[in-house]
């Protein structure tokens, strides 16, 4: 039986390992999410993400996490919740696992009072989006803008 359980600090280090493997699976370039990084945005005085963690049994070895951000819709006045990354090593997958991540996101969106969860992933990726859809997401299109470090310190100047 899977374990599902809020992280904790003494995580990090297996947190960043599963979210470097993620990045390799899907083929990506990103910056690693380093044990300090982890440690700081999910343990520190404030924390940017909150990491749900699966194990195959308690105290085992950490096979998927669920992480999430929260933030504030002032179009709706209400509380968002943005899943991240969803991740399971493969060994682990076909059990359920990222089913009861979700699960417990789900369960913290409606602790939270949140009004809706927000779920992002590649349009390429067609296993993810099966299983989003598996479990009651429906597809919206949206336009995303992002901004490069560049371009927010160009703008970043203009205040001073």
């Amino acid at each position: 039986m899977v374990e599902v359980r809020r992280a904790q600090a003494r995580d990090c280090e297996a947190i960043a390992r599963l979210s470097g493997e993620a990045v390799r699976e899907a083929g990506g370039q990103a910056a690693p999410f380093e044990p300090d990084l982890v440690r700081k945005h999910g343990f520190g005085a404030q924390p940017l993400i909150e990491i749900f963690v699966a194990e195959e049994r308690r105290n085992g070895p950490l096979i998927g996490h669920a992480i999430i951000t929260k933030s504030f819709d002032t179009r709706h006045a209400a509380v968002t919740v943005t899943l991240c990354e969803l991740y399971v090593r493969p060994a682990a997958r076909g059990g359920g696992v990222a089913r009861t991540l979700i699960a417990a996101v789900a369960q913290r969106v409606a602790e939270l009072g949140a009004r809706e969860l927000i779920i992002t992933t590649g349009v390429e990726d067609v296993t993810a989006r099966k299983f989003f859809s598996a479990v009651g997401a429906k597809e919206a299109q949206a336009v995303v803008f992002r901004v490069n470090a560049d371009g927010v310190q160009w703008l970043a100047a203009e205040a001073r």
